[in-house]
């Protein structure tokens, strides 16, 4: 079977030389051109079954050969991938389709998307070869050929992302195959509203907000959630104003693709950053992003307890950073135990620990928890065949009016310092807080 040729077509011969190595493991004829007239003269000496151009180029660019390629009747029906530099956004991709495009790929490109693409279409080409063979052969009949002829056209539609057009009231008035997908819809979606699809008012809120922006002339990207059926999926939007050729704003252009994916990546890499691996407890990157929610939300119900733990130095000159690691696991499980579920604890340091505590009266709850942990910390640890108490330093601070969380770590961690300087075994809530309270009562001894 003669083999399907590729025509790359680029002016910089260090892409020519990428893109062979990609191509490398498919079984074609692969040929190259530096120039827009130079693969056009390809093209007339040559059966093609797929062209990889590149947009940018001097002389004749790839828009033009593109069009030159419409016009002729040899190479009019071949496949053109667009592949450039320029970003990807709705007006190119437009151009591109318009020029006769299938597809876009982005520059640097992504090896196993460039392949599995370029797999599609050279499988396109073998059934259009096949069927031509067919007719030649058996004279098939009429509907079988359109029949295929559909449903190659139909491949070629469904590649790429999810397109919708809007009128200026947000009505949809074009999907094509890809968006129908997305929605796993079979009927057409064209002529309803784009915000039933979305659930609940505050979805709908970003939808004005977007149609606002886009009919303001601006581009518009973000997430937004998307209604399946009865499920919803996050998806990421870059929404671009449509313009006529007198500049009015006729409606806006949407491409999506479905996050669910992307965002299920980025929330395991995050976790895994934001966990500290030998307690397995939050740590002080993850510690201080939550604490900043909390901060925005809810800084009247919080208090912060820094704890370092007094005695640990010792643990590690004397036996080792085994033994070590091991009072640190330890003590970080006998916290977790004595804590309430609401509270929330993080590993910041080497032997330094962080309980963001809420409640109504968050000094009252922030007490009560540092003497829980202060009585935790005092109780004998067996190591190396002997027993040890490392004891523990607590500092307490309040979130004030601008409160970060960088400054209110500082204001708790002075607190503890306070604690130590006292001697230990003992918490200290921080100065600006403190309520007028009897002599000794803001100290815990040791037990």
């Amino acid at each position: 079977m003669e083999k399907p040729t590729v025509l790359v077509v680029d002016d910089q011969s260090s892409n020519l030389v990428a893109f062979e190595a990609l191509l490398e493991d498919f079984d074609i004829e692969l040929l190259e051109a530096s120039s827009g007239q130079q693969a056009l003269e390809l093209l007339e000496d040559h059966d093609v079954a797929l062209v990889l151009l590149d947009v940018q180029m001097p002389g004749m660019d790839g828009y033009e050969v593109a069009r030159f390629m419409q016009e002729g009747s040899k190479t009019h029906n071949i496949p053109i991938i667009f592949v450039t530099a320029i970003n990807r956004d709705i007006e190119h991709v437009l151009r591109g389709y318009d020029s006769g495009a299938v597809d876009f790929l982005t520059k640097p490109v992504d090896s196993r998307v460039f392949q599995s693409k370029v797999q599609v279409f050279l499988d396109l080409h073998q059934k259009t070869r096949k069927l031509q063979r067919t007719n030649q052969a058996l004279e098939t009949t009429l509907s079988e050929v359109e029949r295929l002829k559909h449903h190659n056209d139909l491949l070629l539609r469904s590649i790429g992302e999810g397109v919708l057009s809007l009128d200026r009231r947000g009505n949809v008035i074009y999907a094509n195959p890809s968006a129908q997908a997305l929605f796993d819809e079979t009927s057409p979606i064209a002529g309803q509203p784009l915000g039933e699809r979305l659930p609940g008012d505050n979805a709908r809120k970003h939808l004005e907000d977007m149609l606002t922006q886009c009919l303001g002339g601006q581009r518009w990207e973000g997430v937004l959630p998307m209604l399946r059926h009865d499920s919803s999926f996050p998806a990421d939007i870059i929404a671009t104003p449509l313009s006529d050729d007198k500049g009015h704003i006729a409606g806006v252009s949407l491409s999506l693709r479905d996050a669910t994916d992307r965002q299920r990546r980025e929330l395991a890499l995050r976790a895994e950053t934001e966990r500290d691996p030998l307690t397995g407890l939050c740590n002080r990157r993850g510690f201080e992003r939550l604490l900043h929610n909390r901060l925005t939300y809810d800084s009247k119900r919080l208090a912060l307890l820094y704890l370092d733990l007094d005695e640990f130095k010792p643990v590690n000159d004397r036996l080792g950073h085994q033994a070590g690691d091991k009072v640190l696991t330890e003590l970080a499980t006998r916290f977790q135990a004595v804590m309430r579920q609401t509270d929330l604890i993080a590993r910041v340091g080497g032997d330094e620990f962080c309980v963001l505590v809420s409640a109504p009266d968050p000094e009252q709850a922030a007490v009560i928890v540092a003497e829980k942990l202060l009585d935790v910390a005092n109780q004998p640890l067996a190591l190396g065949g002997m027993s040890m108490t490392v004891g523990a330093s607590v500092g307490i601070a309040l979130p004030s009016l601008g409160s970060t969380p960088v400054t209110l770590m500082h204001r708790a961690d002075q607190a503890m310092y306070m604690a130590k300087r006292e001697g230990g075994a003992r918490y200290q809530m921080a100065a600006e807080n403190s309520r007028p309270l009897a002599a000794g009562s803001g100290a815990v001894p040791a037990g």
